[in-house]
Protein backbone atom coordinates (compact mmCIF):
# COMPACT_ATOMS: atom_id res chain seq x y z
CA UNK A 1 0.00 0.00 0.00
CA UNK A 2 1.41 3.39 -0.92
CA UNK A 3 2.04 5.92 1.79
CA UNK A 4 -0.64 8.22 0.31
CA UNK A 5 -3.27 5.47 0.51
CA UNK A 6 -2.17 4.59 4.05
CA UNK A 7 -2.37 8.23 5.11
CA UNK A 8 -5.83 8.58 3.52
CA UNK A 9 -7.07 5.42 5.27
CA UNK A 10 -5.79 6.63 8.65
CA UNK A 11 -7.32 10.09 8.14
CA UNK A 12 -10.72 8.58 7.26
CA UNK A 13 -10.60 6.21 10.21
CA UNK A 14 -9.72 9.10 12.57
CA UNK A 15 -12.54 11.25 11.20
CA UNK A 16 -15.01 8.38 11.51
CA UNK A 17 -14.13 7.54 15.12
CA UNK A 18 -14.14 11.22 16.15
CA UNK A 19 -17.88 11.33 15.46
CA UNK A 20 -18.68 9.03 18.38
CA UNK A 21 -18.96 10.25 21.95
CA UNK A 22 -16.19 9.00 24.15
CA UNK A 23 -17.21 7.65 27.51
CA UNK A 24 -15.80 9.66 30.40
CA UNK A 25 -14.39 7.81 33.38
CA UNK A 26 -14.93 10.07 36.38
CA UNK A 27 -12.67 9.70 39.39
CA UNK A 28 -14.03 9.17 42.88
CA UNK A 29 -12.20 12.10 44.47
CA UNK A 30 -14.20 14.83 46.19
CA UNK A 31 -13.34 18.32 44.99
CA UNK A 32 -14.08 21.30 47.21
CA UNK A 33 -16.60 23.76 45.82
CA UNK A 34 -15.10 26.92 47.30
CA UNK A 35 -12.02 27.91 49.24
CA UNK A 36 -12.19 31.21 51.05
CA UNK A 37 -8.90 32.68 52.28
CA UNK A 38 -9.39 35.19 55.10
CA UNK A 39 -6.67 37.72 55.86
CA UNK A 40 -6.60 40.91 57.89
CA UNK A 41 -5.53 44.26 56.45
CA UNK A 42 -1.87 43.40 57.16
CA UNK A 43 -2.18 40.08 55.27
CA UNK A 44 -2.17 37.81 58.35
CA UNK A 45 -4.55 34.82 58.33
CA UNK A 46 -7.87 35.24 60.14
CA UNK A 47 -8.71 32.04 62.01
CA UNK A 48 -11.74 31.15 64.13
CA UNK A 49 -14.23 32.89 61.87
CA UNK A 50 -17.77 31.67 61.25
CA UNK A 51 -18.05 31.03 57.52
CA UNK A 52 -21.33 29.67 56.15
CA UNK A 53 -22.27 29.09 52.51
CA UNK A 54 -25.87 29.20 51.34
CA UNK A 55 -26.62 27.27 48.15
CA UNK A 56 -29.70 26.17 46.25
CA UNK A 57 -29.37 22.89 48.22
CA UNK A 58 -29.31 24.61 51.63
CA UNK A 59 -26.60 25.78 54.02
CA UNK A 60 -23.09 24.38 53.98
CA UNK A 61 -20.67 24.89 56.88
CA UNK A 62 -17.21 25.92 55.81
CA UNK A 63 -14.34 24.21 57.62
CA UNK A 64 -11.18 26.03 58.72
CA UNK A 65 -8.53 24.00 56.93
CA UNK A 66 -5.49 23.40 59.16
CA UNK A 67 -6.21 26.65 61.08
CA UNK A 68 -4.52 28.67 58.36
CA UNK A 69 -7.38 31.04 57.55
CA UNK A 70 -8.44 28.88 54.58
CA UNK A 71 -12.09 27.83 54.76
CA UNK A 72 -13.34 24.97 52.57
CA UNK A 73 -17.02 25.20 51.65
CA UNK A 74 -18.77 22.09 50.41
CA UNK A 75 -17.65 19.28 48.16
CA UNK A 76 -18.96 18.69 44.65
CA UNK A 77 -21.75 21.28 45.02
CA UNK A 78 -22.17 23.50 41.96
CA UNK A 79 -24.25 26.60 41.36
CA UNK A 80 -24.56 29.95 43.13
CA UNK A 81 -23.02 30.34 46.58
CA UNK A 82 -23.60 33.19 49.05
CA UNK A 83 -20.84 33.12 51.67
CA UNK A 84 -21.46 34.87 55.02
CA UNK A 85 -18.36 35.66 57.06
CA UNK A 86 -18.21 36.78 60.70
CA UNK A 87 -15.10 37.05 62.84
CA UNK A 88 -14.60 38.66 66.23
CA UNK A 89 -13.08 42.12 65.88
CA UNK A 90 -13.92 42.41 62.17
CA UNK A 91 -16.83 43.71 60.11
CA UNK A 92 -19.12 41.01 58.73
CA UNK A 93 -18.90 40.36 55.01
CA UNK A 94 -20.89 38.59 52.35
CA UNK A 95 -19.52 37.16 49.11
CA UNK A 96 -21.29 35.72 46.05
CA UNK A 97 -19.67 33.01 43.91
CA UNK A 98 -20.73 30.82 41.02
CA UNK A 99 -19.25 27.30 41.17
CA UNK A 100 -19.19 25.58 37.81
CA UNK A 101 -18.43 22.09 36.54
CA UNK A 102 -15.44 20.76 34.63
CA UNK A 103 -15.88 20.20 30.88
CA UNK A 104 -16.53 16.50 31.46
CA UNK A 105 -19.04 17.39 34.24
CA UNK A 106 -17.36 14.93 36.61
CA UNK A 107 -16.34 17.49 39.24
CA UNK A 108 -16.76 21.09 40.24
CA UNK A 109 -14.18 23.76 39.47
CA UNK A 110 -13.05 25.05 42.87
CA UNK A 111 -13.59 28.78 43.27
CA UNK A 112 -10.80 30.37 45.33
CA UNK A 113 -11.34 33.86 46.79
CA UNK A 114 -9.20 35.92 49.14
CA UNK A 115 -11.21 38.18 51.45
CA UNK A 116 -9.57 41.01 53.34
CA UNK A 117 -11.30 41.38 56.70
CA UNK A 118 -11.64 44.99 57.87
CA UNK A 119 -11.27 45.73 61.58
CA UNK A 120 -14.53 46.73 63.26
CA UNK A 121 -14.81 50.28 64.56
CA UNK A 122 -14.20 50.44 68.33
Amino acid sequence: MSSLRLFTAIALLSAFTACFEKEVACTEIAVSSAQIILVDEAGAPVVGASVIASTDSGEVDCEDWESAGVYVCGYEVSGPFVISIEAEGFESQELELEVGLTDDECHVVTEVETVVMVAAAP
